[in-house]
Formats: structure tokens, sequence, C-alpha cells
């Protein structure tokens, strides 16, 4: 399962040659999807009355919007975040508060993985839902200053629009490709926003035996890591028979995975992750959230 579902993450991300015959053949596909998103696309976006910061990409996958988000919350504290998602992977259904700001009120098998996260290292609201309107006006109806919405390029409200761009090797998009979007879709975007050029990562790995994760394109994880390491599909739900053998080891992992390895009574020591984020983008995403208020 492992070698199948790797084969089509290089094939999306970072082709080799032997991958072009499946691309050719998905590439008509990939003509219909698009003809799909053009008619999807929202043409009238909606006006909630809270100020709403969309963190969203135009690939599938991570592209560092969990950790974004995170910071961003850090940062603006002072205007009272909450943070909507969609709760992927979650084993519940519906709209759910998983922090009120001031404590955790859910498991992660509630909450999916990343709003724990988030959960735990903001003090923001936290609120997952796959009715995304239902939920911001829930975290306005919770005190919430402002939104910051987690995947919300496409969603039909008026919104701050901010895209993390990632190129990828592969131009094309689903299912022949890695992009959920043309490129040309990023004329929607209000910010757009480039690693390194307007955020930096800080990572920090801590001596372990084994590196265990379940996130999006893993292997970059291995720029900081020599040794051995285990990864898992993108939000995978460990079980005790997979990491059963690596129990008397010390095991470093992504505080994503380590909301859901805890269980285990296992020997683990978490990455840090800390993004900074340059000034002047701050400013332009708080002279949004100023306006707004002046505006009301």
């Amino acid at each position: 399962m492992n070698k199948i579902y790797n084969f089509f993450e290089e094939m999306l991300f970072y082709p080799k040659w032997y991958h072009y015959p499946f691309i050719i053949l998905l590439l008509p596909f990939s003509f219909i999807y698009m003809i799909i998103l053009h008619f999807k696309f929202p043409k009238t976006y909606e006006d909630l009355k809270i100020p709403i910061v969309s963190i969203g990409n135009i690939i599938i996958g991570g592209s560092g919007k969990t950790p974004f988000a995170i910071s961003l919350a850090n940062y603006l504290q002072k205007y009272k975040p909450a943070v909507v998602l969609r709760g992927y992977k979650r084993k519940s259904k519906g709209l759910i508060v998983v922090s009120d700001g001031k404590e955790i009120l859910v498991e992660v098998e509630k909450s999916g993985d990343e709003a724990l996260e988030i959960a735990n290292l903001t003090k923001a609201i936290v609120i997952v839902s796959e009715d995304r309107k239902e939920a911001i006006l829930k975290a306005k109806e919770l005190g919430a200053g402002f939104v910051i919405l987690d995947d919300g390029f496409d969603k039909p409200f008026k919104k701050l629009n901010i895209v993390i761009d990632i190129t990828i090797k592969n131009p094309f998009v689903l299912p022949a490709g890695g992009y959920r979007y043309p490129r040309l879709a990023l004329r929607y975007a209000d910010l757009i926003l480039k690693e390194d050029r307007d955020f930096k990562r800080k990572v920090n790995l801590p001596n372990g035996d084994i590196l265990i994760s379940a996130i999006s394109k893993p292997k970059r994880l291995l720029t900081y890591w020599k040794k051995e390491y285990k990864f898992f599909p993108d939000h995978y739900n460990f079980k005790l028979k997979d990491i059963q053998k690596f129990k008397d080891k010390k095991i470093v992992t992504t505080f994503k995975d380590f909301v859901k390895l805890k269980k285990f009574n296992l020997n683990l020591d978490v990455i840090t992750l800390k993004v900074e984020i340059k000034k002047d983008v701050l400013r332009k995403i708080e002279e949004y959230l100023i306006k707004f208020q002046q505006k009301g």
C-alpha cells in the first residue's frame, strides 16, 4: 500500500520518466476537471460581517498552511482569532468546538489532528465543521474578533485571500498532476506568499532513534534527519500494530503526529517548528483587520 501511495505521490509532485505514460493517460480527465472548476468557482461572495483571513494553496497536500495559521494566530492574538477548518479525517461529523480559547474540549478522534495541533499551540478559538459558514458564525457568536479560515481559497465569503504558493515539477491539475487549481487561479489571491521570501520556517529536530510521521510529503523532513525513518500516508490514524516494534526506541515526530501517538505510551520527542512571518506581510493583514473594524 505504501509503495502505491509513494508512486502516485511522486507522479503528482516530482515525476520521473516512468510516470509520464500515466500522466498522459490522465490528461483528458484533467481537462474535464478544469471545466468543472470553472463553473464551480464562486462568482459572488457573501459578507459574514466578521473579518476572514483565508490561508489556502493551489496544490494538494501540505504547503505549510497549518504552521502559518498557528503563527498568524499567535502574532495577532490581541485581535481574538478563531481558526476554522474542516477537521479532515476526524471520526465525527458536524460542527465541533475544539477549543473555546481557554481550554481544549475534545479528543483528537473528534477534532482531527490539525485542529488539535492548533488548539494546543495557540490561544485561539478552534472550530471544525464541514459547513464553513456555520463555523464562522459560531466563532462570531463565541466572541472571535476575526477568523483564520484554513483552506478557504474557493469559499464564497468576503475575505482576505492568502495563497501559499509552491511550484511543483508536474504542471498539470488533478488527476494528472498535483495542482488543485491551475496557476492562472492565483489572480484571485489578495496576497501570494512564498517561503523564504515572505516567511521562514525554523525547524529543530531533537535526537532520537527513529523518525515517524504521517504528514503530506514527509520526505521534506529528511533535509534535517539522517537516521532511520518510517512514513505513513497523510493524516494516517496510527494503530498499535504500526508502531509496536518501535516501542523500545526514542521516536521523533511532528506535533501533528504527536497528538495521535501519545495514547500509545511511547518514548516521544517532538519536532519544534516556528514560522516567522515578515513584518510587511503582517502589516498588510493587520491593515485589513483595522480597515474592517473602522468600516464596522
